[in-house]
């Protein structure tokens, strides 16, 4: 590679052990004063689930606010796989390191492994590539990070077996001699007369057997490929008794070559055992987004340490926000919240929406069970923010859609068996809505034949008859074009 970092030079032979990263790492827990900012976030979520809903932003109070940032110190640990894959090629090939036999290759790889350890400049463009991750190389659990810029090829260069160095070998067709016997008379120098076909006769004038002239009644003549000499040329090697080898392709010597792929696999860790068991729970759903919800900076260990250790780490120091809230609403609903992160979201708090909006609910399942008139029942029911949602959500998309949109518009207030049953109940509703106006159109549409078609048979007939020409089937013609015009209007 020639864009790679410079390298050290070769380890020596007795190695002293150091620690690992986690070891050398403080995990201790600090707890930090919270940004008062959050307060006023989580009040703002609280008035955004509320609105529409029945209540108002005056409605809103937090009773109780007990905050901290939680800072603790994480590590993403790199330790080297290495996959080796071995292959042959004929000729010698030059470009990757040369080694000195194929029982080498472990020897070069674990020599290639160290000098990556322990360069300054490798494990920083190791490390440059990890954050350049979308993860950033938080939350890693073993997973293996190619990078093309490790991997390493080795070469061996073997003569020859097959040819003894030489690149040819004996023909194995005519063993050397350049000849082999013909294979049109067998070596036997003759074949037979095509003339008379080595009956020694033809046929003559009136019909009379005669000696053939072309053998001479001998039945056979000279081979016309062999001319008599019994053998020919050999077909494989032109004559020449040797042919090139097939192992190497004529060059005597063969090439081993061994491709190193060596990649970190990281592994994220922290203490888990100070960190506070509801923010555990949250650092564990997050995942690496809780980047998006922390401050995290990246430790630069003294470039003296870096060189007394043989580990590739990447050590963090992570600020996270968290709270217990207490809201009230309507100062007679006590609301408990958990606050984690930068953005100030709130999680384990109960079903407080299906509380508020209860009168809404009642009616809509009142109308998805028929009980009543729909249309004013679902009117009622959209009265309420979350519950119009629905509603619309509903009409437009299918079940599973529409409780994927609503999850997303009401991340608080409201459970995900409550909003199943609420998309199920909209759904009864509004089929309940659709059947009233379309039995009031086919009974319209009755009356309006029915009556189509008394018009003409009790008035319109009489009055149309006598302007028509008097032919046997016209009274009927004119029944037939009658009713289908109703059916039609209808």
């Amino acid at each position: 590679m020639n864009d790679e970092p410079p390298y050290p030079q070769n380890p020596p032979a007795d190695q002293p052990k150091t620690g690992s990263g986690s070891e050398a790492l403080n995990t201790r827990i600090y707890h930090s004063e919270i940004d008062p900012e959050l307060k006023t976030k989580a009040l703002l979520q609280m008035c955004e689930a509320i609105k529409g809903n029945g209540l108002k932003n005056e409605d809103v109070d937090i009773t109780a606010y007990d905050g901290e940032t939680l800072e603790f110190l994480a590590i993403t640990e790199m330790k080297l796989d290495t996959k080796l894959s071995i292959k042959r090629q004929a000729g010698k090939i030059t470009g990757p390191t040369l080694v000195a036999n194929a029982g080498a290759f472990q020897e070069a790889v674990n020599k290639e492994t160290y000098k990556i350890t322990h360069s300054l400049d490798v494990v920083e463009r190791i490390r440059d590539a990890v954050l350049e991750r979308p993860d950033k190389g938080l939350c890693l659990k073993n997973i293996l990070i190619k990078l093309p810029f490790l991997h390493k090829d080795f070469v061996t260069h073997e003569p020859c077996s097959a040819c003894a160095s030489k690149g040819k070998i004996t023909c194995v067709r005519c063993h050397g001699k350049g000849r082999e016997p013909c294979p049109r008379c067998h070596a036997r120098g003759s074949e037979t007369c095509p003339t008379c076909g080595g009956r020694q006769y033809i046929l003559g004038p009136n019909n009379q057997n005669q000696q053939c002239m072309r053998c001479n009644g001998t039945g056979r003549i000279g081979c016309s490929q062999c001319h008599e000499s019994r053998e020919v040329q050999c077909a494989m090697c032109k004559a020449v008794g040797t042919m090139q080898c097939r192992q190497c392709n004529g060059h005597a010597w063969n090439s081993v070559l061994c491709r190193a792929e060596i990649n970190p696999v990281g592994l994220y860790s922290f203490d888990r055992t100070t960190i506070p068991q509801q923010a555990l729970e949250k650092l564990d759903l997050l995942g690496s987004d809780i980047q998006h919800h922390s401050n995290i900076q990246i430790i630069h260990r003294h470039k003296e340490l870096e060189q007394e250790r043989n580990d590739i780490s990447i050590p963090y120091h992570i600020k996270v926000p968290m709270a217990h809230v207490t809201f009230m609403l309507k100062e007679k609903l006590e609301i408990p919240a958990f606050l984690f992160g930068t953005q100030a979201k709130l999680y384990d708090m109960p079903p407080f929406l299906e509380k508020i909006t209860a009168p809404g609910i009642k009616a809509l399942k009142a109308a998805a069970m028929g009980q009543g008139d729909a249309a004013s029942l679902i009117q009622k029911a959209g009265r309420y923010r979350t519950l119009r949602e629905i509603l619309l959500a509903t009409s437009k998309l299918g079940p599973k859609k529409t409780l994927k949109v609503i999850e997303e518009k009401n991340p608080i207030g409201l459970s995900e068996d409550t909003t199943r049953k609420l998309v199920l109940m909209a759904c009864k509703a509004i089929g309940f809505l659709g059947k009233k106006p379309r039995q009031i159109s086919i009974a319209l549409g009755l009356l309006i034949t029915a009556g189509l078609g008394a018009f003409y048979w009790y008035i319109g007939k009489a009055a149309l008859l006598p302007y028509l020409p008097h032919t046997n089937n016209i009274a009927l013609l004119t029944d037939g074009i009658a009713g289908l015009t109703a059916l039609g209007a209808g």
